[in-house]
């Protein structure tokens, strides 16, 4: 599956028309995979994305949603969002969310009707959550609802999917958050440890995209 996908999507979309008008054989499936540098240049960059096609009139606010792991990254991804001056609501369990509003939702909550979806936080140890990591029996049976639930996310009849997760995180707040990592580096005097993708990628086989650099993302959309 082709990797640039998304991104030329939106590329598309600077040129004044939708991309679903401009590309109709590549607008259905898993488009992308970003890879971040860090949580913070994830939401800033998933936000920006989301602003790059408010801004081309490519889709309403609320045909946009953003899938999140937990309320901490839909705290977050709203502040970058604003910042960006994206319009975006936090869904809170059974709330219909703002009609005139990008969706923030946790990504195992009902799927949500939208044009497009950004799956943010795809990283192992947010994806699956920490309660459905363990080796007991009702452990696996979460994990095996949350793993049903990202299916759904990207599921081949959803327009546009991209997914994003972060590669790196300081060591302190990726064992505070409990993020699995097995080596590390140090940059700046910072030790950063090195994290990867969800399980759940993994697991897509043959559907799994090509992951797109955060660096290529952000100048196809143009914003870099």
């Amino acid at each position: 599956m082709a990797p640039e996908n998304a991104s030329a999507n939106l590329a598309a979309s600077r040129n004044g028309a939708p991309a679903a008008a401009r590309q109709p054989q590549e607008i259905r499936g898993v488009h992308a995979l970003v890879k971040w540098e860090s949580p913070a240049d994830e939401v800033r960059g998933i936000a920006a994305g989301a602003a790059v096609l408010l801004r081309d009139h490519a889709v309403l606010p609320h045909q946009i949603g953003f899938a999140v792991p937990n309320r901490t990254w839909a705290v977050q991804l709203a502040q970058a969002c604003k910042v960006m001056g994206v319009r975006a609501s936090i869904a809170e369990a059974g709330e219909v969310p703002s009609g005139s509003a990008a969706v923030i939702f946790d990504f195992r909550t009902p799927e949500r009707n939208v044009e497009w979806l950004f799956v943010v936080g795809c990283t192992e140890g947010l994806m699956p959550t920490v309660a459905a990591t363990g080796d007991d029996e009702a452990s696996r049976a979460v994990q095996q609802e949350q793993r049903a639930a990202f299916a759904h996310l990207v599921a081949d009849d959803r327009p546009h999917v991209v997914l994003s997760y972060f590669a790196q995180a300081d060591v302190a707040l990726a064992d505070q958050i409990r993020l699995p990592y097995r080596r590390t580096i140090t940059r700046d005097g910072i030790s950063l440890a090195c994290l990867t993708p969800t399980r759940f990628i993994s697991e897509m086989g043959a559907a799994r995209p090509t992951t797109v650099g955060s660096q290529r993302f952000l100048r196809d959309a143009g914003l870099n």
